[in-house]
Order: structure tokens, then sequence, then C-alpha cells
């Protein structure tokens, strides 16, 4: 089963791959240019200045065009089954048999000679990326790796030739890709690894388990590691239900802090009534057993006054003390334990194995936590009760719901807890609508064939759909909001685009770097604006590009007297423009403090420095006209383009990220937190006194259980690649924790809007950096703090562990 996380971790990881790919495209751009001047061949040098010309004119097109590619080979390799893969012929018939073209078979044996090349270049990261991705696929073939060097070139060779560049143009620039794609390709498989391991990842086959005093095996242990072949399995394990029944015991032993009664098994062969073996192999229970949960679900299905009351609730829905409370641990139960209640029936109809019975008082300890956990909507809390006995059937049949995260009925009931939080009200409204959905899903497990996996599988797709339409209908009541920000995601892939033409572009410029980096990164920031709002034959506009060259010129030799004068009769003006456009931009003080620091003894430097010759000077002003003239980039030529992750952005110049070009008219309507409200402290609080607010959960403060995956994050900075929308979330505003609920994604990750309060809703809206920003300095946390049967069972342990040491005095 594939890993949920999954989505998660190729997403930033393919905006790194893309990074890599756009920075080599521009080296080779550069390399391009060096050769055809170099070259003493016509043919060569006719040939390299076209592969040049066709990278410059079509690298705007190029990159979103690789982008597509690398996406749909990435879902094609996800998708794909070895059985059915194209490289099997187990399947393949006369009618799916087709010629290819010529050229597209030299595309792919050019494409399987450049994967080669660079898989050398980067084979102990890649290496390691193979082991996390592999975890994730639960798949160890290589080619499952969605990652891999083969499909970067494949991808890159195949956008050559959709962006219309001739078959012998696009071998020429593939020639020069092997020496720059592979090392960019290495450092970046080393970010990836670095990510994957920060999301708590572990790679397949590097799996450490926590030794433990017991010296049993690990309940999350993988027994493809622990255990012999299966031809070797028969002579060296036993296979008597007995010792399967063993290991299961130790396992669930150590989890919960129980021992297995003695004897283990009646008449010492293993198990009675044939579901010794129910813990490890799946196999069915009894009929009669079957029966007795379906009977026993049937008169917990509706929970009348009656019901209610004995399970300590009152019509409304508030907690009565009738003494269902668990001393020292759960507090009152939410509805009825049918599993305890009802113990001695099922014990009996099980076949009174000794695993059984651990079983069965270990999934009713578990509902006791499960039905009094404070984070759980009491209305929540009776429809997750209704699950008792799907849950004891799989709890009994399956082991892997005790030890996997990805368990389809862990999954779900953890899902449902989650979403309880997220209303404060189920009487009206949306929690209503989502009580109701929840309440008709519950329905037909109950009602269905709760033995088959694929059930719950299908009714956690339908729970998430329901999630995105509800969040759907939050996002329609702050649609303008939405749509500002949409705007606003349009404008920074326009600034980016053009970002990037005017790096490619200055690079064979002789500029100092602080200069050169300022009009790529700033100064195009303000020819945006300026054209974005006062249009692109604005004087305003035409201003300001002027401005960038005059700036670029400031700094060249003036020794001669007359270049002097010209310069200083120029400075004030252009120091003019320069503060005007930095203010139409919002550009922080101190970035513009610390830029003319430098500015300064540039211009200083300059003045002494004796005049280069005019005809150097003369190229260099018709070079800077040349990309003075380069026309700004619209939204509809942008509308594909990628925006960096806010993991990514954290590490890169803010000023792309950075939205200061809101009006106050468009901060108050949005509800936007700018970043510089991070900094200004406007948001701090005593962060040790405000978790107070919170409510944590000691319990959870020694959590040590050995399950098959991480847990994911509740805090830190990886927290911002798994947010969920719909659920709810803890953030400072005004001085306080307050819970949030996530309602809307940009198409870019940019943006996210968060709903607060109940009756009178407010609406806060941030960027992915800024929302970044405040997981790393833990301003933004989960709501739970883990998952709730992870909860439970930290609970339940301490009260086994305490009811078994009463026994026992």
């Amino acid at each position: 089963m594939t890993d949920p996380r999954l989505d998660a971790v190729l997403q930033p990881a393919l905006g790194r791959i893309r990074g890599a790919v756009s920075a080599v495209l521009d080296q080779a751009i550069v390399q391009l240019a060096a050769q055809a001047a170099a070259s003493t061949s016509n043919q060569q040098r006719q040939l390299l200045m076209t592969a040049d010309r066709e990278l410059r004119l079509k690298a705007g097109r190029l990159k979103p065009c690789f982008e597509r590619e690398l996406n749909a080979l990435v879902d094609g390799c996800l998708q794909s089954n070895p059985d059915t893969s194209p490289n099997s012929l187990a399947n393949t018939d006369w009618a799916s048999l087709s010629l290819v073209d010529n050229a597209q078979v030299e595309r792919d044996v050019q494409a399987d000679r450049l994967a080669l090349t660079v898989t050398h270049a980067c084979e102990r990261p890649l290496e390691t990326v193979s082991g996390y991705i592999a975890g994730l696929l639960d798949d160890a073939s290589p080619e499952r790796n969605p990652l891999r060097p083969k499909l970067v070139a494949k991808a890159l060779l195949d956008s050559l030739i959709q962006v219309d560049i001739p078959e012998d143009v696009t071998q020429a620039i593939a020639a020069q890709l092997p020496p720059l794609l592979g090392p960019a390709l290495a450092t970046c498989y080393e970010q990836v690894a670095h990510d994957m391991r920060g999301a708590g990842l572990q790679a397949q086959g590097m799996a450490v388990q926590k030794a433990r005093s017991s010296g049993a095996m690990p309940l999350g242990a993988d027994a493809r590691r622990t255990e012999p072949a299966p031809q070797a399995a028969e002579a060296a394990i036993p296979t008597r239900p007995s010792a399967l029944h063993a290991r299961a015991a130790h396992a669930l032993g150590e989890m919960f802090g129980v021992t297995m009664p003695e004897p283990s098994y009646p008449g010492g062969t293993g198990g009675s009534g044939g579901t010794g073996g129910s813990m490890t192999s799946g196999a069915p229970l009894s009929a009669d057993f079957q029966n007795l949960l379906r009977q026993i679900s049937r008169q917990a299905g509706e929970i009348g006054q009656e019901a209610m009351a004995a399970a300590g609730l009152s019509s409304q829905g508030g907690h009565l003390d009738v003494g269902l409370q668990m001393p020292g641990f759960a507090g009152p139960l939410m509805a009825v334990n049918q599993i305890r209640a009802n113990r001695d029936e099922l014990v009996r109809a099980s076949g009174g194995a000794a695993l059984d019975k651990m079983v069965i008082d270990i999934v009713a300890a578990l509902f006791d936590q499960v039905l009094s956990d404070p984070k759980v909507s009491p209305e929540m809390a009776r429809q997750i009760a209704r699950l008792q006995m799907p849950v004891l059937r799989v709890a009994l049949g399956d082991m892997n719901f005790f030890n996997s995260r990805k368990h389809p009925v862990r999954r779900f009931v953890n899902r449902v807890a989650s979403l309880s939080a997220a209303f404060d009200d189920y009487g009206q409204g949306p929690g209503a609508d989502c009580l109701a959905r929840i309440t008709s899903l519950v329905n037909d497990i109950v009602d269905g064939d709760f033995d088959r996996m694929d059930l719950y599988e299908t009714k956690l797709r339908e729970l998430e759909a329901f999630i995105e339409a509800e969040t759907a209908q939050d996002a329609a009541d702050s649609a303008d909001i939405a749509a500002l920000l949409s705007t606003k995601e349009a404008d920074l892939r326009v600034q980016q685009r053009y970002m990037q033409i005017l790096q490619r572009e200055l690079l064979d410029v002789e500029l100092p770097d602080f200069l050169r980096d300022f009009l790529a990164q700033v100064w195009s920031r303000v020819q945006v604006v300026a054209a974005t709002r006062d249009g692109a034959d604005s004087a305003l506009a035409q201003r300001m590009k002027t401005a960038g060259r005059e700036l670029a010129l400031s700094v060249q030799p003036k020794g001669h007297p007359k270049l002097r004068q010209a310069f200083l009769l120029k400075l004030p003006s252009l120091m003019k423009d320069i503060n005007e456009g930095l203010a139409l931009i919002q550009h922080p003080e101190a970035a513009k403090q610390a830029f003319f620091a430098e500015l300064l003894p540039a211009h200083a430097a300059c003045l002494k420095a004796p005049p280069t010759h005019d005809l150097t000077q003369r190229l260099l002003e018709q070079r800077l006209k040349q990309v003075e003239s380069i026309a700004i980039p619209t939204r509809e030529e942008t509308a594909g383009d990628s925006m960096p992750t806010p993991l990514d952005s954290l590490h890169t110049d803010h000023s792309l990220m950075s939205t200061s070009a809101f009006t106050a008219e468009e901060i108050k309507q949005s509800g936007f937190i700018p970043e510089a409200a991070l900094d200004s402290g406007s948001l701090d609080i005593n962060l040790d006194l405000g978790a107070a607010d919170i409510d944590i959960d000691p319990t959870l403060g020694d959590l040590d259980i050995n399950l098959d995956t991480p847990p994911p994050p509740a805090a830190g900075l990886q927290l911002v690649h798994h947010i969920q929308k719909g659920t709810p979330y803890h953030m400072v505003m005004q001085g306080k924790w307050q819970k949030v609920r996530l309602t809307w994604i940009s198409e870019g990750r940019t943006f996210f809007i968060f709903n607060a309060g109940h009756l009178h809703k407010q609406t806060i809206s941030l960027t992915g950096r800024t929302l970044a920003r405040m997981c790393e300095t833990g301003r933004f946390k989960a709501f739970e703090q883990a998952e709730l049967i992870e909860r439970a069972t930290v609970r339940a342990r301490k009260q086994l562990a305490a009811l078994s040491a009463g026994t026992q005095h």
C-alpha cells in the first residue's frame, strides 16, 4: 500500500529537480555561446549558435513544458504495475503493438545514455533517495522510483522537441548536458534526502528498531528483514499456531505492557475453534462469533435516551457521572463501551484462546480512552463508538491494525477524530452536515461486510471527497479573498519569470555581483509592479526601466573629468528614481540600507578608475538596451509556471515571496498577515506560557510505540508539508493561541486561507513562506499532538499495566 505522505514528499522533491534543471539550462546557454565562439568549424559554430539562440528564445516555454512532461512520467511510474509495465510482455497482444518513429527511438536511446552518465555522477545520494521512496511505496524496485534520472532525462529531451527545437539542435544541446546535469542532480538528491530525513521518513533497509529489555520482536519490525526466505521458513520456524500466537503475544505485550496468561492455549496445542491463527493469518472467525458481533452492533446502532443515560450522557450531549469513568485514566465515557459490557460473551464466542482474550481486553481498553478523549466531541465519539465491533473484528484478524499507521480502519477512525475538533456546533450549519455524512458512512460500514478492507478504503475516500467539497464551500464564502490572492500569485509568477530572464541575460554583463543580483531580483519586481499598475507603456514603467539601465552604467569607470561631471549631474535624479521604485514595492528599509551600503563605495571606486575604451562602453550600453527592451511576460504566459515551495522560499531572497505590494485595504479585506509582522514582534508572546493554552497532554511525552512509519509532525518546520484542508490547527494571533481551520490553498501553494471562530468568523490569509516561518518559530501547531489511536494506545498501556498490577496484589 502506498504511504499517504508520498505526495507531500514528492512535490517538494520535484520542485527541487525543476530548479536544478532550470539552472542547468541557464548554464548550457552560457556554455553554448562560449563553445560557438571557440569553434573552428563553420558548420559546428552555426549549429552551436542556433542551439544558443533556440534556448534563449524558448526558455520561457521550455521550463513549464519540462514540468508537464516530468509530472506525466512520474504519474505513469506511480500508477504502473510490475506485471503490466511497459517492460513486461506478459499481457501484450498484437493489437497493442505499433510502429515507433525513428526519431523517438533515437531520443529514447539518447535519454538512456544521458541517464546512465548522470546516474554515475549522483549514485550515492540517488541510492539514499531511492531507499526513502522504496519505503513509501513498499517496493524496492528501482523502476518504481519516480525521481530517477532516466525520467528527468527523458522529460528534458522530450520537452526540447515539444517546444519545436529541431532534432539536430536538440542533440547538440543534449551533448552539453552530462557534465552539467550530473553534479546538479547530485546536489538536488542530497537536498531531497535531507528533506526526507527531516520529514521523519525511514529508508527501506535502514530502519533501526529501538532495543527493548524484553528482547521480543518489535511490533513494527519488517518481516522481510527479520525472517528467513519462505523456502527456509518452513524448516527454520515452526508454523504451528502456538508459535504464531507466541510472537503476536510478545508484540502486543511490548506495546501495551501486558503479559500472556499461562497456559497460553487450551490443551497446549495452540488455540481452539480454529481461531488461533487469526491474529497473524487473517483467517475468518467462526460464524457464531461474527453473528454475535453483528447482533451487538445492531443493538448499539441507535443511541436512544436510555442508552445515552447508561453512557453517562444528557440529551444535549453533556456528561453525567454514572460511574463509567476508569479511575486515573479516562474521563467520563461519551458512549457505552460495548466490548467491555459484553466481554464474557465475546470471549466465549471467540473460543476462549488466551491471545483472543488479550486482544479483546486491549481493544476494550483502547475504546475506554477513545470514548473519553477530550479532543473528540461527544457527537463524533458516539459515531466512533458504533465502530467497536468492526474494529474488534479487524483487530482479531489483522495484526497490522496495531502496528501500521497506514491501516485503513485506523486511518478512518483517526480522520473522523481529527474532524471532530473542526466544528464547534453540530446542531446546524457545516457541523451538522459533517456529522450527517459521517453517520451515513458509519451506517454503511456497520450494515455492510466489515470483514473487507476495501470497504474501509472506499469510505475513507468518500470522507476525503466530502471534506474537499466542504472546504470548497468555505472557500466560496471567501471567494473575493481567494480571487485576490490568486491574482497576487499570478503576479508572483510574472515576477519570477521576469527575474529568471534578467538573471540569464545579465550573466554576460560586466557588473558587480551585488548589483547584478539587485537588478534581477529586486528591480525586476519594481518594473513588473509599475507595468501592472500603470501599463507597460506608461511614463512610470518606462522611467523605471531606464533607471535600471542607468544604475548599471553608474558603476562603470569614470576617471575622466567629463565623465565624472556627467555622473554627478545624473546622480540625484537616479537616486530619486531608485527610492521611488523601492517605495513602490515597499522594499524593507533594512534591505534598502544594505544595498546602498554597497552601492556608495562602488560609486566612489568608479570615480577613481581609468575609463574603459569607447568601443567597450558603447557595446555595454547596447547590451543593456537589449536587456531593457525585453518584454515583461503576461499572466497568461506564466500560468503554468511552478512556484517555490514554502521551505524552498525560506532559503531564497525574500523579495520574490514577500507580498508587500498589498494595499492597506487589501490587507484589511483578506485578513492578511504580512511576513514583516513576524519580525516586528507584533505576533510574539511568551511561548512557554502560551503553550499552556493548548492543553498539552503529559501522557504523550513518553511516547514509545514501534509503528511501521513515523508519526506526522505536530509542530516544527516540516508541519507545513502535512497540513490538510478541513483540519484544525493552533495559531498565535493577537497574543494568544487560537484554533483555526484550513479552508483554501492557492494553486501554487503560495497562499493559505484559514477561518477562526464560530459565530463571528474571522478570515486569516498568509503566504506559504510566512506559514513556514510560523511553524519554524513555534507559532503554528497541530491541534492534535498525536492521532487518536496513538493517544489511546499510550493511555491504555498505563491503564492495563495498572490493572494488571492490581490483580497481582
